[in-house]
C-alpha cells in the first residue's frame, strides 16, 4: 500500500480489504486495529490471552450495495485513534481508545443510508426505551447509539439505514462503568483529540515523516503507562501485559521522553520499581504488579534505579522524592542499598565482575557476556557519578566516596576495555577470553561522559562504518539501520535462543531504543544523527509496521509492536539544540 505523512500522521492508500494494522494501547488495555474497522487483537492488563478468538469485524452497506473489498481507502494512525476513510462511497470510521476506559470506541458516520454489521461472539440483545441498544454477553458488553438487531446464530448486531452510529465494545468490564463511558461518548472523543493537539512537536522534526515519527515514539512511552491499584508505572510493551511488569532497563528508556510532560508518571515508575527491590538491595529484571520479583538478580537494573532517581530529582528539581519511603526506607537509602549491593560484585580493578559461563542477566539476555562488560561498566560508573551528588548535601563523607569509586571506575574502563588497535571499547572479557566485536550498548561511555574526546571520535568511526548498515555491505540484509552488534557473537556457546540465528535478536538485530542513544551521541558530537534516528520508522512503515516495533532485521522476525522503550527516539528530538540531558555539556 502506498504510503505517507500529514500533520503527525501517518496515512496509508490501498483497497478497503487490505490489512493496516495499528496498535493502541491506554491504562487497562491493548488492542490492534486491522484497517478496516475491525480489532485483530484485545488485551487486558494483567490477564491471560486474548479477548478475541477470532476477529471482531464490521461489515458495511451503503445505499443497499455491500461495501466492494476493492473500494479505495484512507487510513490515518495518530496516537490512540485511527480513522478509515472510504472516499468512493462516503463513509468514515474512527476506532480510538479513551485513557482509562475498558473499552473500544467506535464512530461510524456516513450522509447516506448506512448497513452495518458488527461481528462478535456469545451475546443477547437488550435493547432499552431509548432507541438504543445494550448486548450482554459472556465476556464482553457492546452499546450502539442506534436501535439494531442481535441475531445469535449469526453472532453479529445488525442496524439498517444508520447514519451516523456511535459502538462500544467492552471485554470483561463492569457493566455500570460501561454504559457510564457510553454516555461520555462524544466527551472522551473529544479528549482522544485533545490529546493529539495537546503535545508539542520540537522543531527539530523537521519534515512531516519526522513530526510523525516523533508522535509515533512518544505516544509508545505514553501508552505504555499502566495503572493497577497501587502498580503505576510502565509496561514494556502490549507483549507483556500478563504477568503484568515494569523492568528497570525498559522503564529508565520509556520515561525518557516524558520528563516535559508527565513527571508524575516518572516518579511513580520509580516508587513502583523500588516496591520490588528486595530488602537486602537486589534488584530483579522487572516487578510484577503484585510487587514481587521477575527474574531476579541483574547486573544493570541497580544502576537503572539510581540514574532514574538522579535524573528525575535534577530535571524536576523535586527533592521531595528522596524522602518518600517504600517498605521503610527512603528513596535516597534505597539509591545506597542497591548500589551498595551490586557493588559486591566489584573486584581490586573496581568494575563490576559477572560471575558464571552461563550469565545473562542484563539487557543482552540471550547472551552469556561474562566478566567484565563494558555496558554494565558503564551504567555502574553513571550510578556511581549519581549517587555522589545525590548525597553531596547530606553526606558529604560517602558522597566523596562515590565520587571516588566513578573515578576508579571511568579509569579502568578506559584501561582495560577500550581496544586502541581496533579503536573501540570491547564488548566483554575474562581472564582467558575477549569478544571483540563492536556492541552498540557501549555508546554509553560517550553519554555518560567516560571517553574522552579522541576515544569518542573513534568509536563513533568504528560505529559508523561497522554497525550502519548503510555502510557496512560484509553482511547482506541491505540498509536496515544500525545493528546492535557486528561481527556477530564468535564464541560458539555464546548466544542462545533467538540469538543464536546470525542477524536476529542480540546478535545483529537493530533495537530502536540503543539506535536511539546512538543516534544522541552522534549529535552530542556534531555527526549524522537523523540516519540512525529515522531508520527504524522508514523502514518498518514501508513494511506495514506503523507503530515503533523492539528490534528487526531483514533476517528475523520482526519484535514486539508499540515497545515502550522505543520512545526513547521521542527524547532524542526534544533534546536537540539543548545541553546533554546526561551531563549538562554542551
Amino acid at each position: 500500500m502506498d504510503y505517507g505523512y500529514k500533520d503527525g500522521k501517518i496515512i496509508v492508500k490501498g483497497a478497503y480489504h487490505e490489512a493496516a494494522c495499528y496498535d493502541m494501547s491506554n491504562e487497562k488495555i491493548a488492542v490492534t486495529t486491522d484497517g478496516t474497522g475491525g480489532l485483530l487483537s484485545y488485551r487486558i492488563a494483567n490477564r491471560a490471552g486474548d479477548c478475541l478468538s477470532t476477529f471482531c469485524g464490521l461489515s458495511l452497506a451503503v445505499d443497499g450495495a455491500p461495501v466492494d473489498p476493492y473500494t479505495e481507502k484512507v487510513v490515518e494512525m495518530i496516537g490512540r485513534t485511527v480513522i478509515v476513510r472510504l472516499p468512493e462511497v462516503g463513509v468514515t470510521i474512527e476506532t480510538f481508545l479513551a485513557k482509562d476506559v475498558n473499552g473500544v470506541f467506535y464512530r461510524v458516520s456516513t450522509e447516506h443510508a448506512l448497513s452495518l454489521t458488527f461481528n462478535c461472539r456469545d451475546a443477547k440483545r437488550d435493547a432499552d426505551a431509548t432507541g438504543t441498544t445494550f448486548v450482554k454477553g459472556a465476556r464482553f458488553l457492546f452499546s450502539s447509539s442506534v436501535k439494531g438487531d442481535w441475531i445469535s446464530a449469526n453472532d453479529a448486531f445488525y442496524v439498517e439505514n444508520g447514519s451516523d452510529l456511535s459502538l462500544l465494545l467492552t471485554f470483561e468490564g463492569d457493566e455500570d462503568a460501561h454504559k457510564r463511558s457510553f454516555r461520555d461518548f462524544d466527551d472522551l472523543e473529544k479528549s482522544a483529540r485533545e490529546e493529539i493537539k495537546g503535545i508539542s512537536i520540537p522543531a527539530s522534526a523537521e519534515t512531516e515523516e519526522e513530526k510523525a515519527l516523533y508522535l509515533a515514539a512518544y505516544f509508545t512511552s505514553l501508552e505504555n503507562h499502566k495503572t493497577v491499584r497501587d502498580f503505576r508505572a510502565f509496561a514494556a510493551g502490549i507483549n507483556y501485559l500478563y504477568p503484568l511488569r515494569t523492568y528497570f532497563r525498559d522503564g529508565y528508556f520509556t520515561t525518557l521522553p516524558l520528563y516535559g510532560t508527565h513527571p508524575e508518571y516518572v516518579r511513580d515508575q520509580i516508587l513502583t520499581l523500588a516496591g520490588g527491590i528486595m530488602t537486602d538491595g537486589t534488584c530483579p529484571s522487572a516487578v510484577k504488579s503484585d510487587f514481587t520479583a521477575f527474574w531476579g538478580d541483574h547486573y544493570d537494573s541497580p544502576c537503572f534505579f539510581v540514574m532514574m532517581v538522579y535524573d528525575y530529582v535534577t530535571h524536576t528539581g523535586d527533592t521531595s522524592l528522596l524522602q518518600e519511603r517504600v517498605h521503610g526506607d527512603s528513596i535516597l537509602v534505597t539509591v545506597d542499598k542497591v548500589l551498595s549491593k551490586v557493588s559486591e560484585k566489584s573486584d581490586k580493578t573496581g568494575l563490576l565482575y559477572k560471575d558464571g559461563d552461563y550469565n545473562k542477566r542484563d539487557w543482552a539476555d540471550e547472551v552469556n557476556r561474562n566478566g567484565y562488560v563494558t555496558y554494565v561498566e558503564a551504567l555502574y560508573a553513571r550510578a556511581l557519578y549519581c549517587a555522589s551528588t545525590l548525597f553531596a548535601s547530606v553526606d558529604p563523607g560517602k558522597s566523596a566516596s562515590y565520587g571516588a569509586a566513578f573515578e576508579s571506575v571511568k579509569t579502568a574502563i578506559n584501561d582495560l576495555l577500550f581496544d586502541e588497535e581496533k579503536g573501540y571499547y570491547v564488548n566483554y572479557k575474562t581472564a582467558d577470553f575477549t569478544e571483540d566485536n563492536l556492541s552498540i550498548d557501549t555508546v554509553f561511555t560517550l553519554l555518560f561522559g567516560i571517553a574522552d574526546d579522541k576515544r569518542a571520535a573513534r568509536v563513533l568511526d568504528n560505529m559508523e562504518r561497522l554497525l550502519e548498515t548503510r555502510n557496512n555491505t560484509a553482511q547482506k540484509g541491505g540498509d536496515f539501520g544500525v545493528m546492535c552488534v557486528y561481527p556477530p557473537y564468535k564464541a560458539r556457546a555464546a548466544a542462545s535462543h533467538k540469538s543464536m540465528r546470525l542477524y536476529d535478536y542480540h546478535n545483529g538485530a537493530n533495537w530502536c531504543y540503543l539506535s536511539a542513544m546512538y543516534a544522541y551521541a552522534c549529535y552530542l558530537y556534531g555527526r549524522d544523527y537523523r540516519y540512525p534516528l529515522t531508520s527504524c520508522f522508514s523502514y518498518n512503515v514501508a513494511r506495514g509496521n506503523y507503530t515503533p516495533v523492539e528490534y528487526f532485521s531483514p533476517c528475523c522476525k520482526t519484535g514486539s509492536a508499540l515497545q515502550g522503550w522505543s520512545g526513547a527516539i521521542a527524547f532524542v528530538y526534544d533534546n536537540i539544540d539543548k545541553p546533554s540531558f546526561f551531563t549538562g555539556q554542551k
